[in-house]
C-alpha cells in the first residue's frame, strides 16, 4: 500500500537549480519504480516546457505525468492540494521563486516535505535565510503545517573553497541543520545540465544518489 507523499521544491532565490533538482528527483524515483508525478506551479514553467520538448524527441510512453498549474488563488491552490492528497505515490511541486505569494500558502501548509536547494554563496545564503523566515512565519500562523525541510547543498564544486570559505560552508550547514535536515552535497557536474523528463543517465544517478537516497529513506 503506497501512501501519498507531497514534496515541494522551493527557495526564494532563483537559479539555485530548483526545477532541475525536481526533475532529477522525479527521474530518480521513476528509475526506482516508485509512482511519481510533477505539478509545475513555477511561473517560468520550465519543467512543463521541457516535457513538451521531450515528447517530440522520445518515441516512448511518458515515464510519469507532468502537469502545470497557475498559482494565484489560494482557494484553487487548496483544491489542487486536496486532490494531490488523493494520488498514490510521490507528488512533486516545482514552486515559484516568490514564496510570499498568497496563493502559495496552501502549497506549503499541506506539504509533507519541502526541499530547499542552496549554493554556498552570499546572495543565495541570504535569500535562503529569508525563505526560512517565511516558512517559520507560515508555521506560526498555520499550526497544522507539518512539512519537514531538506536543505540540499547543490551544484557544489568541492575543489574550490579556501579554508575560510569551507568554515563558512560548515557553519551554514550547522544553522540549516537546526531548522531541517541537510543532505549530502550534489556536486556541480556537466551531466546535470543535460537533463530531460524521460531518462536518468548513469552519470546523473551517481551525482544525485547520496542526496536522494538520504531523502527517500526519511520520507515516510
Amino acid at each position: 500500500e503506497m501512501k501519498n507523499i507531497k514534496v515541494v521544491f522551493a527557495n526564494q532565490k532563483g537559479g539555485v537549480g530548483k526545477s532541475t533538482l525536481c526533475m532529477l528527483f522525479a527521474n530518480y524515483l521513476s528509475w526506482k519504480r516508485k509512482p511519481v508525478c510533477i505539478i509545475d506551479t513555477d511561473l517560468q514553467k520550465s519543467i512543463m516546457m521541457q516535457r513538451q520538448k521531450d515528447l517530440q524527441i522520445f518515441d516512448e510512453e511518458e515515464p510519469y505525468v507532468v502537469q502545470s498549474f497557475d498559482v494565484n488563488e489560494p482557494e484553487l491552490m487548496q483544491q489542487l492540494m486536496d486532490s494531490a492528497s488523493e494520488v498514490e505515490g510521490f507528488v512533486l511541486f516545482d514552486s515559484p521563486g516568490n514564496v510570499s505569494e498568497d496563493g502559495l500558502v496552501p502549497l506549503f501548509t499541506n506539504a509533507d516535505y519541502i526541499v530547499c536547494p542552496y549554493e554556498y554563496e552570499d546572495k543565495t545564503l541570504d535569500s535562503t535565510g529569508v525563505f526560512v523566515q517565511v516558512i517559520n512565519a507560515l508555521k506560526a500562523a498555520n499550526p497544522e503545517m507539518h512539512a519537514q525541510i531538506f536543505f540540499v547543498p547543490n551544484r557544489i564544486d568541492p575543489r574550490i573553497g579556501t579554508n575560510d570559505e569551507q568554515r563558512m560552508w560548515n557553519s551554514t550547514n550547522d544553522i540549516f541543520s537546526q531548522l531541517g535536515k541537510v543532505t549530502p552535497m550534489v556536486n556541480s557536474r556537466a551531466t546535470l545540465k543535460r537533463i530531460n523528463t524521460f531518462e536518468l543517465l548513469a552519470t546523473q544517478r551517481e551525482a544525485v544518489k547520496g542526496a536522494f537516497e538520504y531523502m527517500i529513506k526519511r520520507m515516510k
